[in-house]
């Protein structure tokens, strides 16, 4: 009998070893922060007009129904944040759609671009949503947006959209892009029979990338939700009444929950060394060369 107990030790310490290396580096047991965009008084994209009484406003669409959004990903079994770059809100409703969603805001500038706290050669304009991802260790980071252009797309559908990182977010981008196909997109939303593409951003000054490029350096998956479009009249009709708009932010959620379940586990990517620059470090774009961002890191020559 006490010959077996090295053994038993042996192969208990080999199971152990085997264990922790099934277990990927970055995974589901962090919590998934839902980022709203654009903050009080600069509140993004606006449709042109009214439907169904009323002129539906992005920033203020998304903090009546991220709720919703939370709620699907919370009753699936997974830790849910709620973050906005700005002020709290003072005027109702949107303060009493935040309180319900318990949404933290981090009182960053409204306007002009900012390093991250992190990685500061990622720079850009509404970051701290993806340092709030990168401090709490997020699964998933998933920046809530509607899409515009000028003037009312009366016909036709609209170039529906999910942005994601480079290395990370790739899968949750087509899950989500996916989801919103099968649920809303020329199902309940009009759309011309046009799909969800799936579009990288990793390029300085791009829109987004600088979210985008942070994330993926700490191991984050992350995606912009672009799908719905507040100059298509029928996109706008459908996110006006409040069923279907639910749904619609329901189905986000449903979408995020699809990608934690298959893909959840799966080993990320994280940047190697910070001190190296690629084409998402500040000054890569002309744009940036121009630009004076106090605290922004220059790494290139």
């Amino acid at each position: 009998m006490k010959r077996m107990l090295p053994l038993c030790a042996l192969l208990a310490g080999i199971l152990l070893i085997l264990s922790s290396c099934g277990t990927p580096r970055g995974s589901a047991e962090g919590p998934v922060v839902l980022d709203i965009g654009h903050c009080v008084g600069a509140e993004g994209a606006r449709s042109p007009r009214a439907v169904n009484g009323q002129r539906v406003e992005e920033m203020s669409w998304w903090y009546r129904y991220v709720y919703y959004t939370k709620k699907v990903i919370e009753d699936a079994g997974y830790e849910v944040l709620v973050v906005n770059r700005g002020e709290e809100p003072e005027r109702e409703p949107l303060r009493s759609y935040a309180e319900r969603a318990d949404v933290y805001h981090c009182e960053q500038e409204s306007r002009g671009r900012m390093p991250s706290e992190f990685f500061p050669d990622r720079v850009g304009s509404g970051i701290a949503g993806a340092d709030y991802a990168i401090e709490n260790e997020a699964s998933c980071a998933i920046f809530l947006h509607h899409n515009s252009a000028r003037g009312w797309r009366r016909r036709g559908g609209s170039k529906s959209l999910i942005i994601c990182n480079k290395y990370n977010g790739g899968r949750l981008a087509r899950t989500l892009a996916d989801t919103l196909e099968q649920e809303v997109l020329n199902h309940g939303m009009p759309n011309g029979g046009i799909g969800c593409q799936v579009q990288v951003r990793s390029v300085d000054a791009q829109r987004s990338a600088s979210w985008m490029n942070a994330c993926d350096d700490a191991g984050i998956p992350a995606a912009v939700i672009e799908a719905a479009f507040l100059n298509n009249r029928e996109h706008v009709k459908y996110l006006s009444h409040d069923e279907t708009a639910r749904h619609y932010a329901e189905t986000v959620g449903r979408g995020v929950v699809n990608y934690l379940r298959r893909y959840g586990q799966e080993e990320r990517h994280y940047r190697e060394d910070d001190d190296v620059p690629d084409a998402g470090s500040f000054g890569y774009a002309a744009e940036s060369r121009r630009d004076d961002v106090p605290d922004a890191e220059w790494l290139w020559p």
